[in-house]
């Protein structure tokens, strides 16, 4: 009888969570990873997967995106978008509040291949009806905080945090309030804030004061005027001072929310996002987001080490989830792994300005496995 159920074998496996990396087998058992070793016997395994030329890494963790529900008035599914990008964990980042949860968790959640978590915007209305008068001249109108409360303790298993956006543009003169109720329910339920950042007021540092460890900014280089860089292009101070502090920053690649300049002048000074993320909907899907790959590619084409950005893209944020188990391949961890062919030509890379990047790398899934099971292979 097989030990395993599933072998991956000659593969090159980056485990960045692990410090991982080399030329290792992959064994896989009831779902969850069973050995890592040098070489394991094909005899032992029920079904053998061969890897050569690929690199076997944990299922990448979307720490942001809106799946599954209307945003802007259409909806991505997350089936239609994270198998084929080796995503095994999205986070919808905000798209429903406690009024829509409940649908959410019934028609998105449970209908997922993959593991969809969420964190729930302080308006309980979500993200149904983002533009004005909704969000401008109303947002703070739709907290209700005894309501969300209750939604976040009733659904523990799903909701990761709490959702603010913080730009004027979106939400007018109500992002002090809606950042104060968010610390009050985070402060209650142990949960991380994450904000989207944009456009002024306020300033940066007016919302990085109600952020504490473990809380996320979002957007981190983005090109407009409530982002990190000051107007010289250095990382501003308080920037600088929320990290020391613990405050992560997330890449929210986004529509409009993601700048090669900026990305330059930040990691010219050694400011680097902790974890990368597409913010993935319908306005960036086609470009210039496309899928997770492509994001972590646009990084290795602007000079970080593969190991760098992986870790970006799984250890990371898990760990920003509070699941440290999701986005390794540690024995005993679930069997969420993706297999990937890193191609080197010519190729051409688009931001949210329009502005392109040229490069040498692209990072392609050729197979997704979740829980053990194979839910996306290329070309299948």
């Amino acid at each position: 009888m097989a030990l395993y159920e599933v072998l991956i074998k000659g593969g090159q496996v980056f485990d960045p969570a692990r410090n991982v990396r080399g030329m290792y087998d992959v064994a896989i058992s009831q779902g969850k990873i069973a050995a890592i070793e040098r070489d394991i016997a094909p005899t032992q395994a029920q079904r053998v997967i061969m890897a050569q030329g690929l690199l076997v890494v944990p299922g990448l963790v979307d720490l942001h995106t809106h799946l599954g529900f209307e945003l802007h008035t259409k909806v991505v599914q997350a089936n239609d978008v994270c198998p084929q990008a080796g995503v095994t964990t999205a986070v919808d980042m905000g798209s429903v509040g406690a009024f829509t949860f409940p649908w959410y968790r019934e028609q998105a959640i449970k209908k997922t291949a993959i593991r969809l978590r969420s964190f729930l915007n302080i308006a309980s209305l979500g993200t149904i009806a983002i533009h004005t008068p909704y969000y401008v001249e109303r947002y703070g109108q739709y907290v209700d905080l005894a309501d969300t409360l209750r939604t976040i303790e009733e659904n523990r298993e799903h909701i990761r945090g709490i959702k603010v956006f913080t730009s004027g543009a979106m939400v007018g003169q109500w992002a002090h309030h809606a950042l104060g109720a968010a610390r009050q329910v985070a402060d209650r339920v142990g949960l991380p804030i994450a904000v989207h950042i944009s456009m002024q007021p306020p300033p940066l540092a007016e919302v990085l004061a109600y952020l504490g460890p473990g809380d996320i900014v979002t957007h981190t280089y983005t090109p407009h005027d409530q982002g990190i860089l000051d107007e010289a292009g250095r990382v501003r101070p308080c920037v600088w001072e929320a990290r020391r502090r613990g405050v992560l920053f997330d890449l929210g690649h986004g529509a409009g929310s993601f700048a090669f300049d900026v990305a330059r002048k930040a990691m010219a000074q050694d400011f680097l996002p902790d974890s990368l993320s597409t913010d993935l909907y319908y306005a960036n899907v086609e470009k210039p987001v496309k899928d997770f790959p492509t994001t972590i590619s646009k990084f290795l084409n602007l000079g970080l080490p593969l190991e760098d950005a992986l870790a970006r893209a799984t250890c990371n944020p898990a760990r920003a989830l509070g699941e440290p188990t999701l986005g390794t391949l540690a024995p005993g961890s679930p069997a969420d792994i993706a297999l990937f062919t890193l191609r080197e030509g010519a190729f051409s890379f688009v931001d949210c300005l329009g502005q392109t990047l040229e490069g040498p790398w692209q990072l392609t899934c050729e197979l997704t496995l979740y829980g053990g099971q194979i839910i996306y292979a290329k070309g299948a």
